[in-house]
């Protein structure tokens, strides 16, 4: 049985796999590089062998797969304790476990940290492997170099500088990141791999909260992470009205969503599931045109990662222009639809 893997657990909701688990597992094989050993996955749910193979050709060499009835919805215990059984079946933990920073994940991950008592570092937007020379000044017991460790890294005050967070005393080194900032392996479905079924026996404890029914309005939902095009408003189209014209640019496009920076949701004007940034989504489309946006550091954090992003502001000052690939200076309501009639004209030659 695989030991000492960098190990990933996957995310899945009513049998579909989220996108936070292929973005894990490519993040997860860049650091297995670097240590010179594997990835290693946990598949749980109710009726999810099918996504193991799939797993592998996203980059698993070993699928932990625990299929019960009782994980069929999540909830935190039954999912604490797959998680722990399948660790206590290994000869020894894995040096490093990765898990979204998602709704289940920031459930699970503190609950499984805690169980194991080790540290957990939240909400990261880049990992590496590093060394650490110790010298005992917080602690004396703990002296000496520490090789080959995880560097968790993550924004702080105000996303204005990087934290860089060890825990090499004891494994495993557990984080969790952030949807959109990892990148994902192209997917090879020709790989091998393992699928370990670890059966788990379930304590009543575990079901003290039960989920009597699942109620999911999908009539609204929006996932702007998965966009390949997102045309995104600031404080500048000054009103919900405004972003009527943020609205029109996305309608040259087949898969375009609408974006918004946190002072244009903060005033009312759209609802917080469009919200890029910091206390947003963290998005990567191929395309990302701001309107209206300063760039503030708490939304460039959330889009920086974009192929290429396109700034239109009537601030030649703005902080956007810095990062941005091709800034227009100019009224965002006079420059879009000119912008609009462009890219339709390219759009169409293209399909020709």
């Amino acid at each position: 049985m695989a030991k000492n893997n960098v190990t990933v657990v996957a995310e899945q909701l009513q049998g579909d796999l989220q996108q936070i688990t292929p973005e894990l597992l490519g993040a997860a094989r860049e650091l297995a590089q670097k240590l010179g050993i594997g990835v290693n996955c946990f598949l749980l749910g109710h009726n999810v062998a099918p996504m193991a193979q799939r797993i592998i050709g996203m980059g698993a060499d070993v699928v932990y797969l625990v299929d019960d009835p009782a994980l069929k919805e999540y909830a935190t215990l039954p999912y604490r304790r797959a998680v722990l059984t399948i660790l206590k079946s290994m000869d020894e933990p894995p040096p490093i476990i990765l898990m979204g920073s998602t709704t289940i994940g920031r459930d699970l991950a503190p609950r499984v940290a805690a169980s194991l008592e080790v540290g957990l570092t939240a909400d990261c937007t880049e990992l590496d492997i590093g060394d650490y020379e110790h010298k005992g000044k917080a602690d004396p017991h703990k002296v000496g170099t520490f090789n080959n460790i995880l560097y968790a890294i993550r924004p702080s005050f105000g996303e204005s500088l990087k934290a860089r967070i060890l825990g090499p005393w004891k494994n495993p080194q557990m984080a969790t990141t952030r949807i959109g900032v990892m990148q994902p392996l192209p997917v090879d479905s020709s790989r091998t791999g393992k699928i370990v079924t670890v059966p788990v026996s379930f304590d009543d404890a575990d079901f003290r909260l039960k989920v009597v029914e699942t109620v999911r309005d999908m009539s609204k939902a929006i996932d702007i992470t998965a966009a390949k095009v997102i045309v995104a408003g600031g404080f500048g189209v000054g009103s919900a009205e405004g972003f009527a014209v943020v609205r029109d640019l996305v309608s040259v496009f087949n898969d375009a969503v609408v974006g918004a920076s946190r002072r244009a949701v903060d005033s009312g004007w759209i609802p917080y599931a469009h919200q890029v940034g910091q206390t947003g989504k963290t998005v990567r489309p191929e395309l990302y045109i701001a309107l209206g946006i300063s760039g503030a550091i708490q939304h460039r954090v959330g889009m920086n990662n974009s192929k290429t992003i396109i700034a239109v502001n009537k601030d030649a000052d703005a902080p956007i222009f810095k990062f941005a690939h091709y800034g227009i200076v100019g009224d965002l309501f006079q420059v879009a639809p000119v912008l609009k009639r462009e890219l339709a004209k390219a759009a169409k030659a293209k399909s020709l």
